[in-house]
Order: structure tokens, then C-alpha cells, then sequence
């Protein structure tokens, strides 16, 4: 018993005590209580914050990613579970899902730059075909402002999870006997899909949803390589911050730092809540 009290301790240092540590060392950085920049406690990062035009920038440019992959790898999902269950339960599709799921992100982000880059494989082929004049002509796909790549990137990734996960629901929620009465109760497919399927699944998905987004909010590895250095995601702009010349920037860094794992710990806590008391 011991034993595996001082582990059950050890892993709460781990999971809970050093990242607390962590944040607040960087709230002591805000107020100017640490760091090299230190010279005693002070609001002026802080009064600072709302002068930070780039910082709404890249909050903006992180929901917008993050909603729209998510939402997209959401639909995806949802189509092939509702509307294709005798191929998710053929081979080799199954396991064809499970591919995309073995690449880091990182991999991911270095194949659609080798595939959709003005001088990767895609613009290489439309230039041959003589589609385009030079394969600089070919359409901006990454590093562009709309943040194309990194939104095919991470629905790449997320979509075969999502609909492995949602195929388990769908087995676990019964949903083929569900579907049978309410054919005979005269509801239509899409009425079934719309009433019963969807809300139950996503209600029961939602917390994974949930986590999946934050990842998303905090991807660092895929914007670095396709996206733009503005607008940044956030996790970039707080990087960037921290590993300037300029100490200057490192408070404001560890401030901004410090918010966002905040509201991602609220988030988190408050979504958690909502679908335990709403789960089905």
C-alpha cells in the first residue's frame, strides 16, 4: 500500500504540481516579481495587454482554425458513420482509418507541404500537364492568409479519429435498433439522423471534442510549417515572445502564456461539467 501511495503521489507532482509550479512562475513573470527583467511587483504588463493589436490577431486566427477543422472533421465523421455502415464495417476501410492516426502531426505537416507547395508534387504535375504557365502559378494552399494548409492538415488528423470514435458510440448506443423504430414510428432518414443519431453522439463525443479542440487551439508544430508569420497562432505568438533578443518581450510572453492556459483550464472544467450533467 505504500508503494503505491508514494506513486499515486509522484504522479500527482507530475500531472498536477509541476505544471502549477509552471504557471506560477510565469504569473510571478507578469508582475515582475521574476525573471531577469525583475525589479519588484508591478501592473504594467498587464496595463499593457489590451495595446496588444497582434495578440487579437492571433486569438482570432486560433478560434478560426480551431472551430472550422473541428467542425469539419466533425461532418466528415458523421457522414461516413451515418451514411456508409456497411463500408466502416468492411475491410479494409477500418483499417485504412487507422493509417492517418500513426503520423505525428509533424509528419503530417511536412507531407501536404511536399504535396500542395509551389514547388511540390501537385504544382509539378499541373505544370507538366500544362495547367498552369510555371509552378508558381499554382494556388496558394499553405502559408497563405486563410490558413488553407493548416486546416487540411488538421482535419486530416482528426477526421478518422473522430469517425473511429463515433462508430464506437454508434455500436455502444444501439443506434441500428434505434434506427429500425423509428422507421416504424414513420420517421424518414434524415429525421432519424437529425433527432436521435446526431445529439446522442455528440453529446457522448462531446468531452473528446472538447479536448480535441484544445489541442487544435494549441497546435504548434503544423502552423510553424504551414502556416504565415501573421497572422500567428497563438502558440507561435507566445513562442516568438519568449525566445526574442529582446527580454523585454518576456514578461508579456509569460503573461499571455499564463491567460490562455487559464481559459483553457476553464474551458475545459465548464464543458466537462455540462456534458456530465447532459449525458445521456
Amino acid at each position: 500500500m505504500k508503494q503505491w501511495s508514494l506513486l499515486l503521489w509522484l504522479y500527482a507532482l507530475l500531472v498536477v504540481g509541476l505544471p502549477l509550479a509552471g504557471l506560477f512562475n510565469a504569473f510571478l513573470y507578469s508582475v515582475g516579481l521574476a525573471g531577469p527583467l525583475a525589479t519588484g511587483f508591478t501592473a504594467r504588463y498587464w496595463q499593457q495587454l489590451p495595446g496588444e493589436t497582434s495578440l487579437l490577431a492571433s486569438l482570432g486566427f486560433s478560434l478560426y482554425v480551431a472551430v472550422v477543422s473541428v467542425g469539419l472533421a466533425i461532418a466528415i465523421a458523421l457522414f461516413l458513420v451515418l451514411r456508409h455502415q456497411a463500408a466502416l464495417r468492411r475491410r479494409p476501410f477500418p483499417t485504412l482509418l487507422y493509417v492517418p492516426l500513426l503520423f505525428p502531426s509533424l509528419v503530417m505537416a511536412f507531407y501536404l507541404f511536399q504535396l500542395l507547395s509551389g514547388s511540390g508534387w501537385l504544382a509539378r504535375m499541373a505544370y507538366q500537364l500544362h495547367l498552369i504557365q510555371s509552378p508558381d502559378g499554382f494556388p496558394e494552399l499553405i502559408q497563405d492568409g486563410a490558413g488553407i494548409g493548416i486546416l487540411l492538415a488538421q482535419v486530416g488528423l482528426a477526421f478518422p479519429f473522430f469517425t473511429l470514435l463515433f462508430q464506437s458510440l454508434y455500436v455502444d448506443a444501439r443506434l441500428d435498433d434505434l434506427r429500425s423504430l423509428t422507421r416504424t414510428l414513420g420517421a424518414s432518414g434524415w429525421q432519424f439522423n437529425r433527432r436521435v443519431a446526431i445529439p446522442i453522439l455528440i453529446r457522448r463525443a462531446a468531452p473528446t471534442l472538447v479536448l480535441y479542440g484544445v489541442a487544435v487551439l494549441g497546435a504548434y508544430d503544423i502552423p510553424l510549417l504551414l502556416g504565415r508569420n501573421y497572422p500567428q497562432m497563438l502558440s507561435l505568438f507566445i513562442t516568438t515572445k519568449l525566445q526574442r533578443f529582446d527580454l523585454s518581450d518576456l514578461p508579456m510572453g509569460y503573461l499571455i502564456g499564463c491567460l490562455f492556459t487559464l481559459v483553457l483550464m476553464a474551458v475545459i472544467y465548464v464543458t466537462t461539467r455540462w456534458t456530465q450533467r447532459h449525458a445521456l
